[in-house]
């Protein structure tokens, strides 16, 4: 028998006092599909990081085709013919496909860009991973971006390849496209590890599963020998959380308008522009947004909060609304990393933001504007740290947010702790009325997802308007009383869940309706 291409041993890597892996023992077969799942702070990436060499375990060691291996940095496990896609990807958007692909590898002063491009697609397992080689990376999709980062892989000869939640982006048709060219790599002998949360991915595509759980491996298989059933407990440690039930709007409950979007042309032209776009969102109702990367939805969602010119009108109650978000809005951002935390700053710095008090110290009262949070000032009208801290750690664990101490840098926690730190520093402490969710559980694990969908739900029930924005069609058909379809700016459906028409939700009709073919 062959030996296994990657075997851990006794791995072990702590933080502090935070356990990030703990005598993690596995192996993994060559040449096949290798899923690696569990919720989130597992301890996934982090196993997958020392593969890679970007992090040095503290114990254990790694075995490459039998062979012990030690990674002083990524460089020594590239040389070695591994390469790994990160979740945020490392490309530099103003260079060309082809300048990104070989960026570290010119050879010289001067890349001689022809001969890489030959040299490249004569490596491609298929014509049709072909590209525009001189386009600018800044004007590629998202889904066109993470080929990229693919094909640095194949430029380098990765016979090992990791992937970090790559379909966490992507919408149903590139996620297909992108696991037809991963079992492509796969029957070229290549071996590939997959960090995700989609089972359905899993079941559909993968040929192995491993899950984690607090730092330790709990089980591994193969998928044609297991259940569903079984993996999900795996992860959770027991039985999945029941589905959320979605009840019609209360007889009593008059819908209020909120929102209302009139006639939305952004004065941006080409992909994502808007074009004539309305839309309401009223009172006790959640209303999704559809449609494939790029239709628009982005330049929705800055439009809203004052980060774009438009030509139309923004209504909020029934008022011209013309400085942006306002303070009883709840914002969940599409990218948590470049929107919405501030990366290296501590967990309670993060989950603070938002609270408006004066920094200053002496002043007296007169001079000191109106703040809903009075309380965390000391006498001295000076933050008080402590206090803050208190009620910081009391949201964190309503949401489940898991972190060793308030101290801790935001980059340190998973990325499903992140995003539910997001949501408790928006939710909690303030009287919300309206929430964008843009794309909320990008990301998180399956206990977080029904965490995050919970609470959606909840605050629909108190009155609070949500505007939903999902790639994940199926969360939009769980949690919405309403579907909008967005394609190349413009609004091409809409779908009532409590319509007595034709016009409920149908999957095929949605999903004709992202695509233009209605």
């Amino acid at each position: 028998m062959n030996p296994p291409i990657v075997a851990f041993q006794n791995v072990s890597k702590r933080y502090g006092n935070c356990v990030s892996l703990s005598q993690v023992s596995a192996t993994f077969a060559p040449g096949q599909l290798h899923a690696i799942l569990g919720e989130n702070g597992a301890g996934k990436s982090t196993l997958m990081k020392v593969l890679f060499g970007l992090v040095r375990p503290d114990e254990g060691s790694i075995s490459i085709q039998g062979s012990t291996r030690s990674w002083r940095s990524p460089a020594d496990a590239i040389a070695a013919g591994l390469g790994m896609v990160q979740q945020h990807f490392t490309l530099v958007p103003s260079l060309s496909v082809i300048d990104n692909i070989m960026l570290g590898r010119e050879g010289g002063w001067r890349l001689n860009r022809a001969a890489a491009i030959a040299e490249l697609e004569a490596k491609l397992p298929d014509a049709s991973l072909r590209m525009n080689w001189d386009r600018r990376v800044e004007e590629l999709s998202v889904g066109e971006q993470q080929r990229v980062e693919i094909l640095k892989l194949i430029a380098r000869d990765s016979k090992i390849m990791v992937l970090d939640e790559p379909t966490a982006v992507l919408v149903p048709q590139e996620i297909e496209a992108l696991f037809t060219l991963l079992k492509k790599l796969r029957d070229q002998g290549r071996s590939i590890f997959v960090i995700t949360h989609k089972l359905s991915e899993v079941f559909r595509h993968c040929d192995t599963w491993t899950v984690l759980r607090l730092g330790q491996l709990v089980q591994q298989g193969e998928i044609r020998d297991t259940s569903l059933d079984v993996v999900v407990r795996a992860m959770m440690g027991g039985e999945p959380p029941p589905p959320i039930r979605l009840n019609p709007p209360r007889a009593e409950m008059k819908l209020s308008e909120l929102l209302e979007v009139r006639s939305l042309t952004s004065g941006k032209i080409g992909r994502g522009a808007l074009l004539d776009v309305s839309l309401k969102v009223h009172g006790g109702e959640i209303v999704g947004i559809a449609g494939v990367d790029g239709a628009g939805q982005s330049l929705l969602v800055d439009s809203l909060l004052g980060l774009h010119e438009f030509h139309g009108e923004i209504l909020w109650m029934q008022q011209a609304l013309r400085a942006g978000r306002r303070a009883d809005w709840a914002l969940m951002s599409e990218d948590r990393h470049r929107q919405a935390l501030w990366i290296e700053e501590s967990v309670q710095m993060n989950a603070g933001l938002g609270v408006e008090v004066q920094f200053c110290s002496f002043s007296n009262s007169k001079t000191r504007k109106t703040s809903f949070r009075t309380d965390l000032l000391s006498h001295f009208e000076v933050l008080d740290f402590e206090r803050w801290g208190q009620d910081v750690a009391r949201w964190l664990k309503e949401f489940d947010v898991r972190f060793p101490h308030l101290g801790e840098r935001v980059s340190r926690l998973s990325g499903g702790n992140q995003q539910k730190l997001i949501f408790a520093r928006e939710l909690m402490g303030r009287d919300v009325r309206f929430v964008v969710a843009h794309q909320p559980t990008r990301g998180v694990d399956l206990g977080a997802i029904h965490q995050i969908h919970q609470r959606l739900v909840e605050l629909r029930d108190r009155g609070v308007g949500v505007l939903l924005i999902s790639s994940e069609l199926d969360e939009l058909m769980a949690l919405s009383d309403r579907i909008i379809v967005l394609e190349s700016g413009k609004v091409t459906a809409q779908f009532d869940r409590w319509s007595e028409s034709s016009r409920q939700f149908d999957r095929a009709q949605i999903g004709r309706a992202m695509i233009g073919a209605t």
